[in-house]
């Protein structure tokens, strides 16, 4: 008995063993796998989005991933919900993948992150978050070439503009997607940037202009989807200037088009309001409904409700009326709050001025750390050149002795040369005195002319300016170049300064009245932009001693 009941414990031992070791290799096939699964949905991503999102669903716990194919499960997840047009989600998801990819420093994926954590904020329509997202998303895309991805940017950018009604920065936005996707060559997207600018100029009611695009659209594409959304606009804008036929022509030609997003039922509302104005209040009220079947903005549903709720009181449906009223109130609380936003021009701005103290302060660290460096090599290249000259200390002391006795050497020179002109001066005056004694009043200043002509050789510029600039050290010669405006009377004037001659004396040489000799020094201090005649004194005492030096 006791050797059966052994026998038989044994046997189921060994089969919960072999159950256990048989779902052991499951699990670990299984984890094995994913790493696969998750290469094959990358693959697939562009041809085949559906497909992807089946693959990544399939996976039932995350977590069992490694941290790269965590983040890189995010990205392949929201990119393709947003290819096959589903919801985002959830927000945790594509968090984790940003949190990865800033650790890692990737400049590549990360930006697409920001981009998809972007798209989910605008679509609950919280355009503060998804702006800064777009914004640090474009920071990290500036250098790269990813033209596709900064396209679609500021694609999103220029519909948040639009929705705040500033048009002007929407249609910036705009024309830079519409460049970014050229340069990716897709023309096609490229095309629909250029019917989102005919949509701000139709909502600025310049309806011509807005005319005008949608028609360069419709010359330049044979896309389906495309053609379908620009025939709606141009029945939008027909609509609002009252041309009903050419509206209700456009807008049921759009119908029959493919769309995507919310274009089918913004071709519907504005079926729905137009039938409405007409009184034709079953076509209008099922064309509202039928808006809002499809995929719809806060705008259009708040519009397709007012209808309703109309038309319902028109009709004496007065409990529909009431739901249908409470439903509009909830999208206009709802528009409101989106329109209490900050405007994006604001938040760039606040982005932009970051980005620079940003720079600053990094700059201000690298600066610090730089003068850091000079410092200590500061230090120590003052600690050898104190040793070296010390070493040369009585060398120095002895050339100061020396340049100070070659100061005084020059100093000397120019007091010699100076007194020898002036007293050339005075051995001709005496030589004159003889004739200066007996001459007349009127024949005076000629003897003193010519006493100074033998002296100074006034009359003969050449000669003079070789004396003047051997006794002033090249006064006249520095005078030319610094002011070339005065005239050579007025160099002459600052010679016979530096000459020591009286104003009555040259005014005799410089053949002026004795009070003339005052107006000249004033002129010329004035075309030497000095304020006055001892400024000019001043100037000439020291550029007389002071090329030397």
């Amino acid at each position: 008995m006791l050797q059966l009941l052994a026998t038989n414990m044994l046997s189921s031992c060994r089969k919960s063993f072999l159950f256990y070791s048989l779902l052991l290799a499951i699990f670990l096939s299984g984890c094995s796998l994913l790493p696969n699964r998750i290469k094959t949905a990358e693959k697939l991503l562009d041809t085949n989005p559906d497909s992807t999102l089946r693959i990544l669903k399939s996976i039932e716990s995350v977590s069992t991933l490694s941290n790269s194919e965590r983040a890189l499960y995010g990205i392949l997840l929201f990119e393709a919900l947003d290819k096959a047009t589903q919801t985002l989600g959830p927000d945790s998801i594509i968090n984790y993948s940003i949190e990865y990819y800033q650790t890692k420093k990737d400049k590549e994926k990360l930006p697409l992150c920001l981009y998809y954590k972007a798209r989910l904020y605008k679509s609950v329509q919280q355009f503060e978050s998804s702006t800064n997202m777009y914004l640090h998303a474009l920071d990290y895309l500036k250098d790269g070439e990813n033209f596709v991805l900064i396209a679609k940017i500021y694609s999103d950018l220029g519909y948040i503009c639009n929705f705040q009604h500033d048009y002007n920065r929407a249609r910036e936005k705009y024309q830079l997607s519409a460049q970014f996707f050229n340069e990716a060559k897709m023309p096609i997207e490229a095309n629909y940037r250029l019917l989102n600018i005919g949509t701000t100029y139709r909502n600025e009611k310049n309806y011509k202009v807005a005319l005008g695009n949608f028609r360069k659209v419709l010359n330049s594409t044979s896309d389906s989807m495309l053609l379908g959304a620009t025939f709606q606009e141009i029945g939008v804008v027909y609509y609002l200037l009252g041309k009903s036929d050419s509206a209700t022509f456009y807008l049921r030609k759009s119908l029959s088009y493919p769309y995507k997003q919310d274009d089918y039922s913004i071709r519907t509302y504005v079926f729905a309001d137009y039938w409405f104005n007409t009184e034709k209040y079953d076509s209008a009220y099922f064309y509202a409904d039928k808006a809002l079947k499809y995929p719809s903005n806060f705008f259009t549903k708040r519009e397709c409700f007012r209808i309703l709720a109309n038309t319902s009181y028109l009709q004496g449906d007065y409990k529909g009326m009431a739901g249908y009223m409470t439903s509009f109130q909830a999208c206009t609380d709802s528009l409101r709050t989106i329109e209490a936003q900050t405007k994006t021009t604001v938040l760039e701005d606040i982005h932009q001025s970051n980005v620079v103290a940003g720079k600053n302060k990094r700059n201000f660290f690298i600066a610090g750390g730089l003068l850091l460096v000079i410092s200590v090599a500061g230090f120590f290249i003052f600690v050898k050149l104190r040793k070296r000259n010390k070493e040369n200390e009585s060398d120095l002391i002895q050339k100061s002795e020396e340049l100070g006795q070659y100061q005084v050497q020059l100093t000397k020179k120019d007091n010699q040369l100076r007194n020898t002109l002036i007293q050339k001066i005075e051995d001709t005056r005496k030589m004159e005195s003889a004739a200066y004694k007996k001459a007349t009043v009127a024949d005076r200043p000629l003897i003193e002319k010519r006493i100074f002509e033998n002296s100074l050789h006034f009359s003969n510029w050449p000669k003079f300016k070789t004396l003047m600039d051997g006794t002033f050290n090249n006064i006249i010669t520095n005078l030319e170049t610094e002011y070339p405006q005065i005239s050579k009377k007025e160099i002459m004037l600052c010679c016979l300064y530096l000459c020591d001659l009286s104003s009555p004396e040259m005014a005799v040489i410089l053949d002026v009245q004795p009070t003339g000799v005052y107006k000249l020094k004033q002129r010329l201090a004035t075309k030497m932009n000095l304020a006055g005649t001892k400024e000019l004194n001043q100037l000439l005492d020291e550029k007389s001693v002071s090329n030397n030096r």
